[in-house]
């Protein structure tokens, strides 16, 4: 299953942080942020605290600008929004377990289902990666484009050489 860039870079991100299906962590929502945003998934999620485990919270006040704190404070909401768009996809697929705390409203309790841990470890490596893209994507319709033009080239790279 090929996910949207968003799911598919926090699915790996839970596999990596998690580790086995069904074993429930909590997080605060921010601080999976820098995740989403990441191309190293894995290097940004292994940086990711558990809640109460670090001593500095993930506020808005640490992400706004002193110049213009109503657009920074825009900007850290969008993305935030990103994250609970993402887990909220997640889990209407039944891939991850989510539950909130009861009394930290950015703090939920996540866990992969079984589904869920094997599409994490599949987004992980970059060989399986690689091989669910090209499973979803194999029959679109940019592959008679690339073709098209491969032929034109072949075919005038056979007639510069024959001649």
């Amino acid at each position: 299953m090929w996910l949207p860039k968003d799911e598919r870079r926090l699915l790996e991100g839970y596999y990596v942080k998690i580790g086995e299906p069904g074993k429930e962590k909590w997080f605060e929502v921010p601080s999976w942020i820098p995740v989403i945003e990441s191309l190293r998934v894995k290097r940004s999620a292994r940086g990711v605290k558990g809640y109460g485990q670090s001593d500095q919270k993930a506020s808005e006040h640490d992400k706004l600008d002193p110049k213009d704190p109503a657009k920074s404070m825009r900007e850290w909401i969008k993305r935030t929004s990103r994250v609970h768009i993402a887990n909220a996809a997640l889990q209407a697929r039944k891939l991850i377990g989510l539950h909130d705390h009861q009394s930290q409203a950015e703090v939920k309790g996540i866990s992969l289902t079984i589904e869920g841990y094997d599409l994490g470890r599949k987004y992980s490596s970059w060989w399986t990666w690689s091989g669910e893209g090209f499973a979803e994507y194999k029959n679109h319709w940019i592959w008679l484009i690339v073709s098209f033009a491969g032929g034109i080239i072949v075919a005038l790279l056979v007639n510069w050489l024959s001649g």
